[in-house]
């Protein structure tokens, strides 16, 4: 099996050689869907995309370009916060117009022409000023989740033996994957006060009533309000299918009682800040 690395360079070649295909893009609007790993982005970002007025990418933004690195680059899967240097981009870099541009002919292969464009990376949110000044207008979605179910999947989902983090084993400790959600939390409130346009929701209210907070949303766009086709509709996430439900009972039931005290010590004044509860 080809390993990590090796498929980022296969992918950069080609991205390299498309990208005097594409275009720059000039949407009425660029919309970005920001949140911790495992908090819904994906389920939100596929409910979106079946709004006439937007266009998604068919994955996250950040494997369509090889003008930025993926937390996978220095080995960190899922794991963002743990290469927070190398991730950031300085939007007043004198090389940050040429990244912009080069992202935007990248992303331009696999857009529609329409006057939103949506785009979902979870890498992305240390790069939220970037996108601010360099994709204007930019507007900010960011979704948050119960953070011990959001640590239960993001642990469930790790792979660090494939990325090389050896110390690890085969899944990353509970109280680092509670670490990540809670320091995406405190990255977002840090830089919110320079984000022109930003709007919060949660899972929970997502997952209970799933047409008041997509209405909020498209108030919040400017745009129709989504059909209850769209609302109704079966997703298939992380290879589970299901219509829009709340799946927190499911992932905490999975959590001993010393990974809940765990998630508890490393990640208590946002779980707090939310009144996230373990049941």
């Amino acid at each position: 099996m080809a390993s990590f690395k090796t498929k980022l360079l296969k992918k950069s070649k080609w991205q390299k050689r498309l990208v005097n295909f594409g275009h720059v893009p000039k949407p009425q609007k660029w919309v970005f869907i920001v949140g911790c790993y495992n908090s819904g982005t994906t389920l939100l970002a596929e409910l979106m995309a079946t709004h006439p007025d937007i266009s998604a990418l068919p994955v996250e933004g950040v494997q369509l370009s090889d003008a930025w690195p993926l937390p996978e680059t220095f080995g960190w899967n899922r794991m963002w916060f743990k290469c927070l240097d190398e991730m950031t981009i300085d939007p007043d870099a004198p090389e940050a117009v040429g990244i912009a541009e080069r992202v935007k002919r990248q992303w331009s292969l696999s857009l529609k022409r329409r006057p939103l464009l949506l785009e979902k990376s979870i890498a992305n949110v240390p790069r939220m000023l970037f996108l601010q000044k360099h994709f204007a207008p930019a507007l900010f979605i960011y979704i948050v989740r119960n953070g011990y179910a959001v640590s239960e999947g993001l642990r469930r989902g790790s792979k660090p033996l494939k990325f090389g983090r050896d110390e690890f084993g085969e899944q990353y400790p509970i109280s680092l994957c509670a670490e990540q959600w809670a320091y995406t939390d405190t990255f977002i409130g840090g830089v919110r006060d320079q984000i022109d346009m930003l709007h919060q929701l949660s899972y929970e209210e997502f997952a209970g009533d799933p047409a008041r907070v997509m209405s909020a949303v498209t108030n919040f766009l400017d745009i129709a309000s989504f059909s209850d086709k769209a609302l109704a509709k079966t997703w298939q996430i992380h290879g589970i299918r299901s219509e829009i439900k709340d799946m927190n009972a499911q992932a905490i039931a999975r959590l001993s009682p010393q990974d809940l005290d765990d998630v508890r010590i490393a990640a208590g004044p946002i779980l707090d800040k939310y009144s996230h509860q373990p049941g």
